[in-house]
């Protein structure tokens, strides 16, 4: 897969969902929407590659953060649980069950090693392949990006309320649609990034870790 392809995916979805009437948008923002859906099969499909191109050896925590991210996809944050397990209120709540704040802790303790171990094992050959501007770290920018701003942007009522702001509601339809789109495009340029290290592994095979096994 090429990176061209998924920034014309994306923006197509965006653009077409800009462009419908406001009970497309709301559907294809809604939780379980058709976006929500697409953006699941990507991770999926990632998860796929990964096996059938034999790289869970060299790929393993980029399998397992894959993993995390489809479950936060399919809100394993809050499915299990009475609130958001990402917000400080679910612990200090004295109404939260203790069996759900250990799952709440578990998760995120699971979550959090596998940034680690992301992090300290990519992190050396992530900053090469910066320096070397490939296809590989740009694919892994903009994935990064694209978290962050979705992130960003999550909640648009509530954040503009900070600022004193009274959006429309065709405003916050916007912000969702960009949101939704954004989180589209995470898994699918997971896998320009892995197809791109696979086909390079073909010419020239080569750790992703620097030869560390974790």
């Amino acid at each position: 897969m090429r990176m061209g392809l998924v920034i014309i995916l994306v923006t197509t979805v965006l653009l077409a969902g800009l462009l419908a009437p406001q009970n497309v948008q709301t559907l294809l923002k809604s939780e379980g929407g058709p976006i929500e859906w697409a953006t699941v099969a990507g991770y999926v499909a990632a998860l796929v590659y990964i096996i059938i191109r034999r790289l869970y050896g060299p790929a393993k925590w980029i399998f397992w953060l894959t993993v995390l991210l489809l479950m936060r996809e399919l809100d394993f944050d809050t499915r299990f649980t009475d609130g958001k397990i990402t917000k400080f209120d679910f612990f200090r709540s004295p109404d939260v069950p203790l069996v759900q704040e250990i799952y709440a802790i578990a998760l995120l303790g699971v979550f959090f090693f596998v940034v680690y171990k992301v992090v300290t094992t990519y992190a050396r050959n992530f900053l090469d392949e910066i320096a070397d501007r490939s296809q590989i770290a740009m694919a892994a920018m903009l994935a990064i990006g694209s978290a962050g701003f979705s992130k960003l942007i999550d909640g648009p009522k509530r954040k503009a309320g900070y600022l004193g702001i009274d959006p429309s509601e065709q405003s916050i339809l916007v912000f969702q649609l960009l949101e939704e789109t954004l989180e589209l495009a995470i898994p699918f340029l997971i896998i320009v990034a892995l197809s791109h290290y696979y086909q390079r592994t073909l010419s020239s095979p080569g750790p992703l870790a620097d030869g560390r096994q974790h």
